[in-house]
């Protein structure tokens, strides 16, 4: 059972395309096309397509492509076979290969020419009835005709052949000629480029003896440009050295005119032999004076004089000794700053020298890189030069191959040659009748089962449980086969379940019941609300049959007739006798209205005495209690209603039952019917929903007519092994 959600009429899947199963549901229909179709056709065929004679010719042909152009052997032009052949097969086609071969044949005796047709027209029909065609994977084509007659046909196709091959012969005398022209003037343009790219090249060597030397002399340029370039450094070293001690010295000099050389003036003063020959005789005389004046009394007159003479020698000496270490300092400085000089005066010597030699190795080093370039272009020119001769001579030697290839060529045998001539034929070919037989006889099986397969695809109409899966989205409950089918079913339709419990109807129905049992113990589901779409679509009959199989006791399950439109106990009961209507209008009780005690398993309540004015008592303000006073005193109650697009009594009761089952005719109901009624149900809000496909057929089930023989001969020889076994 499924439970539905309020939804919008969903869409659903198109139906799948089943060969097989269209083939078998439309078997008779299927054999009747495709006999019509062998019995039209294949002596239609047979009587058109007349006997044929046949020949063949095959032609070899082997291209060669020059090497000039392609630089490739023979063997490795495979590629180009494909269009060479073409070309080929449009040459044997032309007008002057068959105007050629339609005159050889008429020397012979042979007409293929209409006395009343033009050369043009006898051209096209030969091309027409000519079937050229390549033999895969090989270097031959053949040439065949299909004739009523068989005289003539061998001698046309060898004429095409010969005047094919006499075509070629010539068109390749043409070429040849032509290509051995071209070659050659190609040839003498070629040794005139070559000759100038000598002279230049011989040029080259003759000034800078490098046009054919070997190229690692320009070696030698760039390691004296390195040599240079070492010596350079090594020259901006001394010079920048020079230059250092040069600004140094001078600092030098500065520092000298600034020293303070005192203790070095005292020294010289003391060792100097003149001022110390004036020193000592100072020293004695003023020793002498001192003494003198020692002796002299105080108040001698003379004692002035002679303090004034000491005090004299005391200047002398002191004027003496400033004067020597005046020309000391002057001596020592002097010298200091001499010596100072002297080697400035070196240094600057060095420096210009160093220098000099710096400007000479830039300008030497300038004109070795100049040297080395135009070398190195020079070489790069001659290496150019050597390349573009290497080539000329590669392409005129391809030439002078080409022209001797050439030479030999024109005088072998041409490059197509006939491999097979055609032969008269003896007997007429019959293949073509029979592939056209086995084509017809082929479009007849495929036209048989395209109109099955396009019959199923375009038939709306529901056929089997997996068509009902597809449109709702969900499975089907079950579906009960035709019992008109069922070999073993009873002739009752209603107590098929009774009168024959082990044909394979009983077993559909009692598979169903097990599934309303199980919902009953599941959810304590009792109330089965079954209806249709439309009418006469099996419901009581359903309903009849499957609450006889239901288990439990005959007091606990009651069928509630409900259908306006055609009430099924009418036809089990007197027309007279008491029910529903009964009940609802208070003529009786329910107790009453209900039979007990009737051939079937189970409590039936019939519709009763309704006067058939209005068919609608979804209104009767009863119906509610007298269901749910059912369900309490019942454990499965089914209730058979009216069909749901006839009546609004479906409707009303889907609101008081559990479990709503829509019994669907196979091949009765179309697929969007079945989606709108489902869609109904749904905005109804019913509690749940089952569909059962009901009358489904032996091919439309899937079951086969050896499946059903099958199951009837185990249920036999299982009766007869329970009776010998008692």
């Amino acid at each position: 059972m499924d439970i539905p959600e309020n939804k919008p009429v969903p869409t659903f899947p198109a139906k799948p395309i089943d060969p097989v199963g269209s083939l078998l549901n439309h078997l008779p229909m299927v054999c009747l096309i495709v006999l019509s179709i062998l019995a039209l056709g294949v002596p239609a065929v047979w009587f058109k397509v007349k006997p044929v004679y046949y020949s063949e010719a095959v032609l070899k042909i082997e291209p060669v492509i020059p090497k000039i152009l392609y630089g490739k052997e023979e063997a490795s032009i495979t590629p180009y076979y494909d269009d060479y052949v073409r070309t080929q097969i449009n040459i044997v086609k032309s007008y002057a290969v068959l105007s050629m071969a339609i005159e050889e044949v008429e020397k012979t005796g042979s007409n293929w020419k209409y006395p009343d047709e033009t050369m043009q027209q006898a051209v096209d029909r030969l091309a027409m009835r000519l079937a050229i065609k390549q033999l895969r994977d090989t270097q031959l084509f053949s040439l065949s005709m299909f004739s009523r007659r068989g005289r003539g046909l061998a001698e046309i196709l060898n004429a095409v052949s010969a005047a094919y091959i006499e075509h070629t012969r010539l068109e390749r005398f043409n070429k040849d000629g032509s290509r051995l022209g071209f070659l050659k003037g190609r040839r003498e343009e070629q040794e005139k480029v070559l000759a100038e790219k000598y002279a230049v090249l011989e040029s080259i060597s003759a000034k800078y003896a490098v046009g054919i030397t070997d190229e690692k002399n320009i070696y030698v340029y760039l390691q004296a440009v390195v040599d240079l370039t070492q010596q350079l450094v090594k020259a901006k070293t001394r010079r920048i050295e020079t230059q250092t001690r040069l600004r140094e010295l001078k600092n030098q000099m500065v520092k000298l005119q600034q020293l303070d050389i005192e203790a070095d003036v005292d020294d010289w003063v003391e060792k100097d032999w003149a001022t110390r020959d004036n020193r000592i005789q100072l020293s004695r005389k003023l020793q002498d004076m001192r003494l003198t004046l020692s002796g002299v009394n105080e108040n001698h007159p003379d004692r002035k004089e002679y303090e004034e003479n000491l005090t004299r020698l005391y200047e002398v000496q002191e004027n003496l000794l400033k004067r020597a270490g005046e020309v000391g300092e002057k001596v020592i400085r002097g010298k200091l700053l001499s010596d100072q000089r002297k080697k400035i005066l070196e240094e600057e010597m060095l420096f210009a020298s160093a220098l000099s030699a710096e400007q000479r190795l830039i300008e030497e080093l300038t004109a070795a890189e100049h040297k080395a370039t135009d070398v190195n272009t020079q070489m790069m020119k001659a290496s150019t030069l050597r390349r573009e001769i290497d080539r000329l001579q590669d392409a005129l030697l391809r030439i002078e191959e080409r022209i001797d290839q050439i030479e030999v060529e024109s005088r072998s045998p041409g490059r197509a040659s006939i491999l097979t001539q055609a032969k008269s034929p003896e007997t007429p070919d019959t293949g073509k009748r029979v592939k056209m037989a086995a084509v017809v006889i082929i479009m007849g099986f495929f036209s048989g089962i395209g109109y099955a397969v396009a019959k199923d695809k375009l038939d709306p109409r529901l056929k089997s449980i997996q068509d009902i899966q597809r449109v709702l989205g969900f499975p089907a409950t079950g579906h009960i086969m035709d019992a008109k089918q069922d070999q073993g079913a009873a002739q009752d339709r209603h107590r098929m379940c009774l009168d024959s419990p082990f044909s394979r109807v009983s077993e559909q129905f009692k598979e169903i019941a097990f599934s309303i049992a199980k919902e009953n113990t599941q959810h304590n589901s009792r109330v089965y609300n079954g209806l249709s779409l439309n009418g006469n679509q099996g419901v009581s009959t359903f309903l009849l049959n499957t609450l006889t199989a239901l288990p439990g006791m005959a007091k606990r399950k009651i069928f509630v007739d409900l259908n306006v439109w055609n009430p099924v106990t009418r036809d089990l009961f007197a027309e007279d006798a008491p029910g529903l209507w009964d009940v609802l209008e208070g003529h009786c009780d329910l107790n009453d209205a209900i039979i007990k005690d009737s051939d079937f398993p189970f409590h039936i309540l019939p519709f009763g005495n309704w006067p058939g004015i209005d068919k609608s008592i979804f209104q009767e303000i009863g119906m509610a209690p007298m269901i749910e006073s059912l369900r309490c005193d019942y454990d499965y109650v089914l209730l058979d209603s009216s069909p749901l697009w006839l009546s609004t009594d479906a409707r009303f009761l889907t609101h008081l039952s559990d479990v709503t089952i829509l019994v669907v005719e196979a091949g009765a109901v179309v697929e969007r019917e079945l989606a709108r009624a489902v869609h109904t149900l749904d905005r109804l809000e019913v509690k749940a929903i089952s569909v059962v496909l009901n009358r489904v057929s032996f091919q439309r089930g899937r079951y086969y007519r050896e499946a059903m023989d099958n199951y009837y001969s185990q249920v036999q020889s299982a009766f007869q092994g329970a009776g010998q076994g008692t």
